[in-house]
């Protein structure tokens, strides 16, 4: 009995797991992943859905992890052939809405990696909310040449020292 019981506590585990969504109260978080880089990079970028279920606006005011020194949300604007990435000091999260992260757009950009991280590699996240709501999630590391990136899968993100605060 107590075999079985583990059986299906490991099931329902690794089915949560793999549904990749974190919730508290009204706000998901789906879908989180981080974009494999070389060894030695110390910028990386994370992609998600933050989806608000409720009936009133949120606003994510800061991530954190300690796999990374700082995490700030930025947004990637493109203004005649030059692309620059700006930094936000929150983002709303309109009622019974998404807001998605993605790459060319809005993205977390995750500063000063701990140590490297490999395909697979599991990152948590701590997702701060103006109204003091945190949500722990867990972004997985993702290797390969996804649409839009550059050789390797790897974005550029050698300019950041000149986005806007």
């Amino acid at each position: 009995m107590i075999k079985i019981f583990s059986q299906v506590l490991a099931a329902l585990t690794l089915g949560f797991l793999a549904s990749n969504v974190w919730a508290n109260g009204d706000i998901q978080v789906k879908d989180a992943w981080v974009q494999a880089a070389p060894p030695g990079v110390k910028v990386m970028a994370a992609y998600l859905e933050i989806k608000n279920n409720g009936k009133q606006q949120q606003v994510l005011t800061g991530v954190s992890s300690p796999a990374f020194g700082k995490i700030e949300i930025h947004r990637s604007v493109i203004q005649g052939n030059v692309a620059r990435m700006d930094h936000l000091k929150e983002l709303t999260i309109p009622a019974n809405a998404s807001v998605l992260l993605q790459q060319g757009g809005l993205h977390l950009m995750l500063m000063d990696v701990k140590k490297p991280l490999a395909s697979g590699d599991q990152v948590p996240l701590a997702f701060i909310f103006g109204n003091g709501e945190k949500i722990a999630a867990t972004a997985i590391v993702r290797s390969g040449k996804m649409e839009g990136m550059g050789e390797g899968g790897t974005m550029d993100h050698s300019g950041h020292g000149g986005h806007k605060h």
